[in-house]
């Protein structure tokens, strides 16, 4: 294969420019979006080894639309045609085995050994790929990524020298494996430990434990002209040896062409195999998060994505919450809320009482955005997302350990961080942001930073409870989201769900002081 193959890439450029992109940005939206959480819970739906994780690929979103319409293709073949995805399972298992039968290879320390295990790995790997390549050229549509990557490997498969590789290889191991004693009987004790052990008894001298053998394994020994015996207390790899001994006593020539076989075909790079099959674990992984959530009741989409930047989303829920419901065996009581980006409406404020869900809302905002860049089904019920270029977040955190400056001064120098990184339509999501210090200079300091994000065209929100920062900016492309809550008087109930509104102007901290035991009087006794 010369030519470069790729699922998640349209062109080797592509993927040069995204590992570019990425190497050395901000990385902050990943610890405030919580995405490794949610990768961690994906990989473990997932139920792949090791070797197949595809963390770099999920936590760092693509900019190039086309990029995501390609993963969205592939994605949709495979979670819709079961044959395809039954495929797409097969090739990595293929790959897989060939890794491991590589990694067992090293371990050996016989070269005859060493030179059989290679070619039948060789040999399965190539037989494997022919099976995949025809199931998927069965299902899958023409002209689409899925269909021109397995076309590149079916042209690989088909070239007149790997049939030839194949046909030799065939022939070889037939003829090995015809030389072989079919039946290998093990006399084990209740530990497992083998204390004897009969290869081919029809050979072998006629003693009550043998007679037995035979009885017990006629059904399916075969008839053999030569034997090797029994052997008392020995160990498996003394036997291996054994038989390869009779096999080359039998047929010399065997071992001769084996040397040749071994060195025109023994020796292989699979690193482009094994690229794709990981690339393939990314995306069987996330139908298989999907899958079993749906079954719990709830629900994704494939976005629509687009160049432009106007945004639509109904029904969107957290991912996070969504996670530790499920793990919790909790159910689907999830939240739903819908929101809008454009150009007239680039940028929300969205205030309103403590622990009313603002916090959940915009971390739904960005969980979204950076899965729908990924290529990934989405949580919500229905989304038109356009792409971003970099996702910039700053939520409000505790102190960082060991660190020699303030709460206030660590903020200040991550928006230093975000500013000096910032280009034309990136996403920026602000939480609670400057907290730490008087309103008066946060309220300031908040409507300078979204005047700034504002001229870069940028897309996001900022969560706070200073209603004042939204005061005269509403004619700049913000605009006001309040959280909802019911009831009467000042206690009331938090419903989660977010709608437009004028800036909220309470918080509603008495009712939740109330319910943690914490009243007027209380704080008055614990003073004296």
């Amino acid at each position: 294969m010369e030519k470069y193959f790729s699922l998640l890439w349209e062109s080797e450029d592509s993927y040069r420019e995204w590992k570019a992109r990425i190497y050395g940005g901000e990385e902050g939206y990943i610890a405030d979006l919580n995405l490794k959480f949610v990768y961690e819970e994906i990989y473990r739906a997932g139920k792949f080894w090791d070797q197949y994780g595809f963390e770099e690929i999920f936590l760092h979103p693509c900019a190039k639309c086309s990029t995501v319409i390609l993963r969205q293709k592939v994605m949709k073949q495979l979670y819709q045609n079961a044959v395809i995805y039954e495929a797409a399972e097969e090739f990595v298992a293929c790959v897989s085995a060939i890794q491991r039968g590589l990694e067992r290879i090293g371990d050996t320390k016989d070269e005859k050994k060493k030179m059989i295990f290679a070619l039948q790995a060789r040999y399965d790997f190539l037989a494997g790929l022919e099976r995949v390549c025809g199931k998927v050229s069965e299902q899958a549509e023409t002209g689409t990524p899925l269909d021109v990557g397995i076309e590149k490997m079916a042209d690989f498969i088909s070239d007149s020298r790997v049939v030839a590789e194949r046909k030799r290889l065939s022939e070889f191991l037939t003829l090995l494996g015809q030389n072989m004693p079919q039946s290998i009987i093990l006399n084990k004790d209740k530990g497992q430990n083998c204390h004897s052990v009969v290869v081919d008894p029809e050979g072998v001298q006629d003693c009550e434990y043998t007679k037995r053998l035979k009885k017990w394994a006629q059904p399916f020994i075969g008839a053999f002209d030569f034997t090797i015996g029994i052997y008392q207390n020995m160990d498996i790899t003394y036997l291996d040896k054994r038989i390869q001994e009779q096999v080359c006593m039998r047929r010399p020539e065997l071992v001769e062409e084996l040397g040749g076989l071994y060195e025109a075909y023994g020796k292989y790079d699979i690193c482009q195999f094994v690229r794709v099959a990981r690339e393939l674990v990314f995306y069987l992984a996330c139908i298989r998060f999907v899958r079993e959530y749906e079954k719990a009741g709830f629900f994704f989409c494939m976005p629509v994505c687009t160049p432009l930047q106007d945004t639509s989303v109904r029904e969107a829920y957290d991912m996070t919450l969504a996670i530790n419901l499920y793990q919790n065996k909790k159910g689907c009581q999830v939240v739903s809320n819908d929101y809008q980006l454009s150009d007239n409406r680039c940028i929300f404020i969205l205030t309103g009482a403590n622990q009313g869900g603002k916090t959940t809302f915009i971390r739904s905002v960005g969980v979204i955005q950076c899965l729908a860049q990924v290529g990934m089904f989405v949580p919500c019920r229905k989304a038109s997302l356009g792409i971003v270029g970099n996702i910039h977040t700053l939520f409000s955190r505790e102190d960082e350990r060991g660190a020699s400056v303030g709460r206030f001064e660590q903020e200040l120098q991550r928006v230093h961080s975000i500013l000096q990184n910032l280009q034309e339509r990136d996403m920026v999501l602000l939480n609670e942001t400057f907290t730490s210090t008087q309103r008066s200079t946060a309220v300031i300091l908040l409507k300078r930073l979204l005047r700034e994000i504002a001229h870069k065209q940028c897309r996001g929100g900022l969560v706070t409870h200073f209603y004042e920062v939204g005061d005269g900016l509403e004619s700049e492309g913000f605009f006001s989201l309040i959280t909802e809550v019911e009831g009467e008087g000042e206690y009331k109930e938090r419903t989660y769900k977010i709608r437009e509104g004028e800036s909220f102007r309470y918080s509603y901290a008495k009712d939740i002081a109330v319910k943690c035991g914490v009243t007027y009087e209380r704080l008055m006794e614990e003073m004296e």
